[in-house]
């Protein structure tokens, strides 16, 4: 942590001169040449924003998290560690992910502390003033969120540290997600609910309580995140976009009104573009990605027919000659697959090896650019962090664990089912609250695939083990690729190591 806090402070005075030449001493630069003006303020606010868009391990590489699930195969090994770790290879010692997510949060928490700390203290407008400081709230309880949802209990540091100073031990995870809860509490009372068009983009109201709802699920916290959630619902404020292709792919349908947080990206010559294009983008002779994550055919198989059946199911009309045909259309919004056109390229001859092939017969389209001319990081798409859809089936699982599948839960499934372009049938009625429990997380799957999100499912849920413990990953030809194993100790990632050197006080999750 001291390694971290005397980076960040270099890194944040740096940067908020004008001439560092001729700047006073390092030590002495933000309390005297800075955190003066309404300026200085919103230029605080805006680094910690820019946390999330410059260093990858926070949202950059989420989608390839995917790639730890039944959802996704890895190629590689390496390929910023997630492939080993689906494998079981998840080591304290790892640079990337482990430390690199750890230290990266860590920094932005750091900003958060530091512009809580000053500006109180800037003679500025109240309610602007209140605004950032709810700003700064929210972004410091997403980075704890996120780092008791990979790591558990973390040190909880609500001020920047002193180099020299002593530093604290872990708090429970339960500490750290009440924590976020309070402080979402606390920027809902700031933060208003929309902003104009030149501030799009900040955190609003509905993305404190969307935030809150987040951090009582990974807390089991049933009944609270039901009623956060409807809170959220009634608003009005959001409703399911219907394009759920163009969602992910096409800049024009950018902060549509599903959107209730994301990270902004502005593109080339504009500020720091999205690596998702390049990450997520096909490779070879099918375009310039690296193709880091492939879908496979275990997530292919789980998309239901039109009718709303699984293919296995006999009454289905399923086709093993024409797979795709009457599939969810979710399948074809998601995956590039035979017969795909992508980019005006057909995909009528995709195969499993080969020159023009993938490892596996199927390509991410999720996050991929629809049209050209955007180098590798660059890309102008935005990440979606929180949207509608993922309100709508969390507060169904959250009122199902409660309540069991009353009407709520049927109208808030049905409704992301029901959505326009994607159209699948309602969920019969007369399900039993386990067999609606399973339903939902199948939705869940299917809907926030390569989003970031379901490799925190599983492991909420407690079935990342028996999902992938052993799991045989195939091509579309049946052809076995690779065998993947999940130990207990992978519920949660290990404390980097470098961090435990630093500091003796922090102890190591078990099993490492």
């Amino acid at each position: 942590m001291k390694k971290i806090t005397l980076a960040l402070y270099i890194i944040l005075l740096a940067g908020c001169t004008k001439d560092f030449l001729n700047s006073k001493p390092s030590d002495q630069l933000s309390d005297t040449n800075f955190w003066k003006s309404d300026a200085d303020a919103l230029s605080g606010i805006t680094a910690i924003y820019e946390q999330m868009q410059h260093n990858y391990q926070i949202y950059g590489y989420n989608p390839m998290t995917d790639g730890m699930t039944p959802n996704a195969w890895i190629w590689s090994d390496y390929l910023e560690g997630y492939g080993g770790i689906s494998k079981g290879n998840l080591l304290p010692t790892l640079i990337t992910p482990v430390n690199d997510k750890w230290v990266q949060l860590y920094n932005g928490i750091y900003k958060s502390n530091l512009a809580l700390e000053k500006i109180p203290g800037i003679k500025m407008d109240e309610t602007l003033k209140g605004r950032l400081l709810g700003e700064a709230q929210f972004l410091r309880a997403l980075f704890y969120y996120n780092l008791a949802d990979y790591y558990g209990g973390v040190p909880l540091i609500e001020h920047t540290l002193q180099l020299g100073a002593e530093l604290p031990g872990r708090n429970t995870r339960e500490e750290v997600l009440t924590f976020v809860e309070a402080q979402c509490d606390e920027a809902v009372k700031s933060l208003p609910a929309v902003y104009d068009k030149a501030n799009t983009g900040r955190a609003t109201q509905g993305a404190a309580l969307m935030l809150k709802a987040k951090a009582l699920l990974l807390g089991k916290q049933y009944q609270q995140v039901a009623a956060v959630a409807k809170q959220l619902i009634d608003k009005g404020q959001y409703r399911l976009y219907d394009n759920y292709e163009a969602m992910f792919t096409d800049v024009a349908a950018e902060n549509n009104a599903e959107v209730i947080f994301d990270v902004q990206y502005a593109g080339p010559g504009l500020g720091e573009g999205s690596p998702l294009d390049g990450f997520m983008g096909p490779q070879s002779s099918f375009g310039k990605g690296w193709d880091q994550a492939y879908p496979t055919q275990d997530l292919v198989n789980s998309y239901e027919m039109k009718n709303g059946k699984m293919i296995t199911d006999p009454a289905s009309g399923y086709d093993a000659a024409n797979p795709f045909k009457d599939r969810d259309p979710r399948l074809d919004y998601t995956i590039i697959r035979p017969g795909s056109v992508w980019k005006g390229i057909a995909y009528d001859n995709i195969k499993v090896g080969g020159a023009k092939s993938t490892f596996i017969g199927y390509l991410p389209r999720k996050h991929v650019l629809t049209v050209d001319g955007f180098n590798w990081g660059d890309s102008p798409l935005n990440y979606i962090v929180f949207r509608y859809a993922d309100l709508l089936l969390l507060y169904a699982e959250a009122e199902n664990e409660t309540n069991g599948p009353d009407a709520a839960v049927y109208n808030a499934i049905n409704q992301v089912r029901a959505r326009k372009g994607v159209e699948m049938p309602a969920i019969p009625a007369g399900k039993t609250k386990e067999q609606m429990r399973d339903i939902i997380r199948h939705e869940r799957r299917i809907e926030l695939a390569f989003e970031g999100i379901y490799y925190s499912d599983i492991r909420r849920w407690g079935i990342a083990k028996e999902l992938m413990d052993g799991a045989v990953i195939k091509t579309m030809t049946g052809q076995q690729l690779d065998v993947r194993h999940f130990v207990d100790a992978l519920y949660l990632w290990p404390v980097p190591q470098g961090e435990i050197d630093l500091n003796p006080k922090l102890k190591q999750n078990p099993g490492y």
